[in-house]
């Protein structure tokens, strides 16, 4: 009995060992031809046996599973001159293909050009919520993705409408996206273009080799030193954006016989006034990166430091009222002249040094075991002016323009309205741009210094929202004999965001008083409530003091997670789980008179346990036509900078603090033959449960407020689709395009409360359904031509988009506003729906062209130039955003009109690299 009991169980490994003998397995690698690097997250197929996959950190893939013959292997990915080649598999036999060297076709630095746009992107809290953005996945393998991310940037284009928080960002393995945002912070690796450059993506919510995914897709940026060919590059440029001057110089050792590998780049951009007024420019980045290889490659470990400290001026949004009357698209409101030198009041400086720690161990040529860890502390800080007592020192006030004196017809001064006008029409820059000498004038007359005791009426002041943060990671990766893979990953996390603000400049005044000014105001009699510190009441602030606000934020998660996927003839799929535990916790450090018992010491902490599922099937026509279907379900913890109603005054939460919940789904058919390739797609995306919140003025309570919407539930839904068309060797012709919606689907609750203590969880439905999510066009296409013929490349291409709306005011969804609107008074009603019809924007065509040569010379030297030249008619009038103010005046409907962001006209790109 003993011997049939070992017999049967002897009989399964038979079995597979029989089965792994029959089957054949092909391994190789792809590589840069002239650089001979490896070429990281292309496409391989075998046409015959229906089987694909993508290319690792190193290069390389691995088909398993295989029966004997002849197959055709392809490698079809954008920016890669397509390869086929017939491969002979014997029964049995484990195949190394010789190193394949491609053509990477498109020699554009589009990084560096991304990087000039993304960097003009404003971030102001209390106007537009914080508009971060990011380069969308460039180097994707994807056409739609890869030209989105490029062509519809200076659009603002997010694909499928979804925030950057709802994308991930790895560096060599190790998630980079910050615990308090959840958005990754690309200037950390500005003018780092030779050294970001390498790295793969995973499109959409698949799974890939480093990360369960997300729904906006995930991308790894690989800084390994041995991922670098050995050589240096030096580059130049010249823009005409926000710095006009760039330079990088990179070295690397390669992979040495030793095993040792170093890389180390430097590189800095600067310009003392963009191309915008007022604006500028000065940054400096490093990085370095050193790997050790031992067991013939088996074990690497490598360590990564870099960061972009950066100052820069600002360009602010404005009123179209303002632009019309400086005939100037880009009028910018944040400068004026001090003492004959510009002078912008929206500085940013921001540092965010990192390293990562990387360790990974090819168990074999199917496992490997990643792990890493990797802490940065984010330094951000942006000026901005305040003022106490005093008139309001922005040029484009609603009070100082022309229009507030033509409101009423049977009230207009035309003698004032006239001579403000031409104020501006002639652009006098004590009317039209910051008054600096008047700011120092009243601090410094003898009457206000007498009567305010030196304090300061008009000052500037930093906001400072600084992150520590560390993380620690494990990856697993087990590709089987039966083209089983399984992946798993666990992740800790912790972080501590610093959020304060600091006395940057006191204009002549000797000390600011910390007090509230809208406080001081509404509760005269009140000392204590005036104080923004009870610990230290009627304190001086000077120069670099803390006031105002000063808190912390702790957050702490883990998560595990794992993915199977398997491959069969006809049909593969993919099914995973996620499970998240998140806690964060604030401590204020200062006692607010306003709210004394919830405003200082550690508050209570709040902590989640979500999950998410998804799963996923491709059924194969053959080795060209795929259908696939993917479908994800699972919840999120609340964005801890959204829970808090007022978290620089306040421990307080939004009401029903909970877990939102994300369906995302998509069916797409995927083709991909000699000379035509590409993917139609449908998507759906339900959001539920999601928080926002806006922070503006109240005129009617005249205070400083936070109006937050709990229970939102939106819906992403649309069609995508892009091809690419080959003529011949020299031709290529491609095309992307998108109709989608993405619109409010519930009327969710509004909570406002004011930082001045007077307004107190003032509760109120948001008539918010079916309007529109802002900050992204909803139709988009891209038609281009290219043109490669021995390393010269020319690309010619037309943009357009449409269904683009402005930021929606949820203040101006409230039916308390409107209760003395008459209905059959038509200037009544029209003004009710003025101010609650979003603000579609104009349809817009651009045109774009590059240039470009790459020239090889002895000694594997190579000469690169390129010239990219964007919105090539010059079309200043195209605007790519704006917001709703929360202010509203139901009498004058254009009182507090929008503003908005424009387009840059023509803009240049030229670059010229040396590599040896």
């Amino acid at each position: 009995m003993r011997k049939k009991l070992y017999v049967l169980s002897l009989l399964p490994i038979c079995v597979q060992m029989a089965y792994a003998q029959q089957k054949a397995q092909l391994s190789g690698t792809l590589v840069d031809e002239k650089s001979k690097t490896p070429i990281i997250g292309a496409v391989v197929s075998l046409e015959k046996s229906k089987q694909r996959t993508t290319t690792g950190s190193d290069g390389g893939f691995v088909f398993v599973n295989l029966d004997a013959g002849e197959d055709q292997l392809v490698v079809n990915s954008a920016g890669i001159r397509p390869y086929r080649t017939t491969i002979t598999i014997n029964t049995g036999e484990s195949k190394k293909l010789p190193v394949i060297s491609l053509v990477q076709e498109n020699q554009i630095d589009v990084q560096s050009i991304l990087g000039v746009i993304n960097d003009d992107v404003l971030r102001d809290d209390e106007d537009v919520n914080g508009q971060d953005i990011r380069s969308t996945v460039i180097m994707s393998n994807d056409l739609y993705l890869n030209k989105a991310g490029f062509k519809l940037s200076p659009f603002r284009f997010r694909v499928r409408g979804y925030e950057p928080l709802f994308e991930q960002t790895y560096v060599n393995g190790v998630v980079a996206n910050d615990q308090y945002r959840r958005v990754f912070n690309y200037a950390s690796i500005g003018a780092l273009n030779d050294l970001t450059r390498n790295g793969d993506a995973v499109n959409y919510n698949n799974g890939g080799s480093y990360t369960f995914g997300a729904i906006g897709g995930a991308e790894n940026i690989n800084m390994r030193a041995s991922s670098y060919a050995k050589g240096g590059k030096v580059t130049g440029s010249y823009t005409n954006r926000n710095y006009y001057a760039r330079t990088m110089f990179s070295y690397s050792t390669g992979l040495m016989d030793n095993g040792w590998a170093f890389t180390g780049a430097i590189g800095g951009r600067y310009s003392d006034e963009g191309f915008i007024d007022g604006t500028s420019y000065q940054n400096i980045s490093y990085a370095l990166s050193i790997e050790k290889q031992w067991a013939k490659g088996a074990h690497s470990l490598s360590l990564v430091t870099y960061g972009s400290p950066v100052v820069r001026g600002q360009q602010g949004a404005s009123f179209q009222e303002a632009y019309d009357l400086t005939g100037n698209n880009l009028y910018n409101p944040n400068w004026g002249y001090q003492d004959g030198k510009v002078r912008n009041s929206r500085m940013v400086t921001a540092y965010d040094p990192t390293a990562v720690l990387s360790h990974i161990w090819k168990i074999d040529e199917k496992t490997s075991l990643t792990s890493g860890a990797l802490v940065h502390y984010g330094r951000y800080a942006g000026s901005a002016l305040n003022w106490y007592n005093a008139m309001d020192p922005r040029p484009d006030y609603y009070r100082y323009l022309p229009s507030y004196f033509s409101m009423d017809a049977s009230k207009t001064d035309t003698t004032t309205f006239d001579y403000y006008q031409n104020l501006w029409r002639s652009k006098d820059p004590n009317v039209t741009q910051i008054n600096w000498a008047e700011m120092y004038r009243q601090n410094m007359d003898p009457e206000n210094r007498r009567k305010y005791n030196g304090a300061a009426l008009y000052m500037v002041e930093k906001r400072h929202s600084d992150l520590l943060e560390g993380t620690i990671s494990s990856t697993f990766n087990k590709l089987y004999d039966n083209n089983m893979r399984l992946t798993a990953g666990v992740e800790a996390r912790r972080s501590r965001s610093y959020q304060y603000k600091t006395v940057a400049d006191l204009l002549g005044a000797d000390y600011v008083l910390d007090r509230d000014k809208f406080a001081e105001r509404d509760f005269p009699g009140n000392n204590d409530t005036k104080q923004n510190d009870l610990l230290y009441p009627d304190r001086k602030a000077y120069v670099d003091d803390i006031f105002g606000y000063d808190f912390n934020m702790d957050i702490n998660a883990v998560s595990a997670w794992v993915m199977n996927s398997y491959q069969t003839h006809a049909l593969d799929f993919f099914y995973g789980a996620k499970f998240t535990y998140t806690d964060f916790q604030r401590q204020g450090n200062m006692m607010n008179g306003r709210f004394p018992d919830t405003s200082y010491g550690k508050g209570a902490k709040y902590s989640f346990t979500d999950f998410v599922f998804k799963g996923g099937a491709t059924y194969k026509f053959n080795g060209r036509h795929f259908l696939t279907a993917n479908i994800s379900y699972g919840t999120e913890a609340p964005i801890p900078d959204r829970a808090y109603v007022m978290p620089r005054v306040t421990e307080q939460v939004v009401k029903g603090l909970s877990s939102s919940k994300i369906f995302a789904t998509d069916i797409n058919y995927v083709f991909s033959m000699p000379r035509l390739s590409g993917r139609v797609s449908l998507f759906q995306t339900n959001f539920y449960n999601q928080l926002e919140r806006m922070a503006f003025y109240h005129d009617s309570q005249r205070t400083f407020v936070y109006h937050n919407l709990v229970g939102v539930d939106k819906v992403h839904h649309g069609i995508e689709a892009a091809a690419t068309y080959r003529l011949n060797d020299n031709w290529s012709f491609d095309f992307m395009g998108t109709m989608a919606e993405y619109y409010y689907n519930n009327n969710p609750t509004g909570i406002m409360n004011s930082e001045n203590g007077k307004v107190v969880d003032a509760e109120e439905k948001v008539y918010m359904k079916n309007l529109h999510v802002s900050g992204t066009p909803q139709f988009a296409g891209v038609l281009s031509a290219r043109y490669f013929q021995n390393y010269w490349f020319f690309e010619l291409s037309a943009n357009a988009v449409a269904r683009n709306y402005i930021s929606a005011s949820a203040m101006r969804r409230l039916a308390s506003n409107y209760e003395n609107v008459n209905p059959n008074d038509d200037a009544s009603y029209n003004a009710y729906k003025e101010l609650t019809t979003q603000e579609r924007l104009s349809d817009a065509v651009t045109m774009d062209a590059s240039i470009g040569k790459l020239v090889y010379l002895k000694n594997k030297q190579a000469l690169n130039l390129s010239l990219s030249v964007m919105n090539l008619l010059n079309n200043k009038n195209i605007r790519t955003g704006g917001y709703e103010q929360g202010r509203l005046d139901v009498t004058y409907p254009n009182r507090f009109a929008s503003r908005y962001f424009y387009m840059q006209g023509i803009n240049v790109f030229f670059n010229v690299s040396y590599r040896f």
